[in-house]
This record gives C-alpha cells, structure tokens and sequence, in this order.
C-alpha cells in the first residue's frame, strides 16, 4: 500500500475591503494527497493545484471568515510548501516569512 502525501502548506490571502482597506494574512493548512490525486511531488502539486483550487478543494480561507463578511475581493496564493517533517520544498521568491 501507497504512502499518501502530505504537504504543509502556507497561504498568502490577500483582501481588499469594500471600504478600500487592504489586508494581508498568511494561514497554514495541512494537505493529504493520495494516489487519486495524482500528487507525488511538489511537482505534481504544481501542476494540479489551480484546479484542486477551483473544485474548492483547499481552504485557506477558514481562519480568517471575519474579513470574508465585510465583502470585498480575496486573492488566495500558496507562498511556500514543506513536507511533513517541515523541510521546504518550494518557496514563492517574494515570500519573505517564516
């Protein structure tokens, strides 16, 4: 039997408000792969996470519902990705964070 996946992935969400206010937050989610996903690698997260995104199957956005309420645009992006053990695997190169 296959060992699923799994990445620790941080999210940058960016919101801009309908008052104009913008706001940034960074949120971590915990993401098990398993063969059906197809996702080996970083790789192959890459390549396959836009559309895991639009069939919502990430939410980064659930620690910060409070900014969602107020109404606005939401830009959500992963910044960095690191295996189970933490080590890094991939980092966006603007992303300055932990």
């Amino acid at each position: 039997m296959e060992k699923n996946r799994i990445f620790l992935i941080t999210w940058e969400v960016c919101w801009c408000g309908d008052s104009g206010e913008d706001r940034t937050e960074y949120t971590e989610t915990i993401e098990e792969f398993d063969e059906d996903d197809g996702v080996d690698s970083v790789e192959d997260f890459l390549e396959v996470s836009d559309e895991m995104f639009e069939d919502d199957r990430f939410d980064p956005e659930s620690t910060i519902d409070q900014y969602l309420e107020e109404g606005g645009d939401v830009n959500i992006e992963y910044v960095k990705i690191c295996d189970e053990d933490g080590n890094e695997l991939w980092r966006d190169p603007d992303y300055k964070g932990e």
